[in-house]
């Protein structure tokens, strides 16, 4: 049972340390995005507005195909990603292109073909502040997201089990877990409006 136990603690331990490791970056940008999220009253992705005007044939707006349109303002705009959002009204067309800390929102007046353009940009930490949430990032993001999770969770468990194995840590080490645990209850059970 001894040699078990020991060759599950090093496995463990050699867990923790690569998926630690191999997940480092990401743990890193999301701790610092969450610190940023939380306080952007620091005025560091404040948005800034740019608006401008385009024109369009008639021809794009009168009967609008909504794919044919969106590559039109895409090559006139220099706008790489596509569209996020597509409202069509009888008065006007509305088409959101957004990724993360920027978005350009096109309104068409189909009356005479043209449109408002207003870009709104939130620096690199807008931009940052979108990858920690997932905002506008695509499939490949989106699962970079679920990885960062996976090799936290694993870092977290191994880490406990490699606890298991240090006898002269192992009670200061989970006595100090377990109030980590109940402090982030107690924080929840007390503070968090319900």
């Amino acid at each position: 049972m001894k040699h078990v136990f020991r060759v599950v603690t090093h496995w463990a331990l050699l867990t923790h340390i690569y998926v630690s490791m191999a997940g480092f970056t990401l743990a890193l940008l999301f701790g610092v995005t969450g610190l940023t999220l939380n306080h952007q009253d620091w005025g560091f992705s404040e948005p800034k507005t740019v608006s401008s005007q385009i024109a369009l044939g008639r021809d794009l707006v009168s009967n609008p195909d909504q794919a044919v349109l969106e590559n039109a303002i895409r090559l006139k705009l220099g706008i790489r990603s596509h569209a996020t959002d597509y409202h069509d009204d009888p008065d006007q067309i509305q088409m959101t292109f957004a990724v993360p800390g920027a978005r350009t929102v096109v309104t068409i007046n189909r009356a005479d073909g043209r449109g408002l353009v207003e870009k709104e940009t939130r620096g690199t930490l807008g931009t940052l502040g979108d990858l920690h949430k997932g905002f506008d990032t695509g499939k490949v993001w989106y699962w970079t997201i679920d990885v960062a999770a996976v090799f936290l969770v694993i870092s977290s468990l191994t880490g406990m089990v490699t606890l298991l194995a240090l006898r002269a840590r192992r009670r200061i080490g989970f006595a100090i877990g377990l109030l980590g645990v109940l402090t982030v209850i107690a924080i929840y059970i007390i503070s968090v409006p319900k």
